[in-house]
């Protein structure tokens, strides 16, 4: 049985160590810890090897998201710089809000 006891933001730099630290436990029981970073270990007590590849395919979903997101952003820049643009954002207000 799955459950949610929380969400954590989590902001990793590309150098980043993403690996997989196995220990010892009671009565010689061998428990696997996801480490990604310093910031978040997610121990794996009790998953299916499918659980497991579902979690794999998400995070290369994630990474195909993230590759877009970049292509646009590379893209806006390219055309804004084409047209003599130095910076692109979103016009603030004094107080803070955006403009409209």
């Amino acid at each position: 049985m799955s459950r949610v006891t929380g969400v954590v933001g989590v902001s990793l730099a590309a150098d980043d160590q993403v690996e997989t630290a196995y220990r010892t436990g009671y009565e010689g029981r061998e428990f696997a810890t996801l480490r990604i970073g310093n910031a978040l270990g997610i121990d794996v007590v009790d998953a299916s090897p499918e659980v497991l590849r579902r979690i794999a395919a998400a995070a290369e979903e994630l990474a195909d998201w993230r590759e877009e997101q970049d292509a646009r952003a590379d893209v806006a820049a390219q055309v804004a710089a084409e047209d003599g643009v130095r910076h692109i954002g979103v016009p603030v207000q004094r107080d803070g809000s955006v403009a409209a």
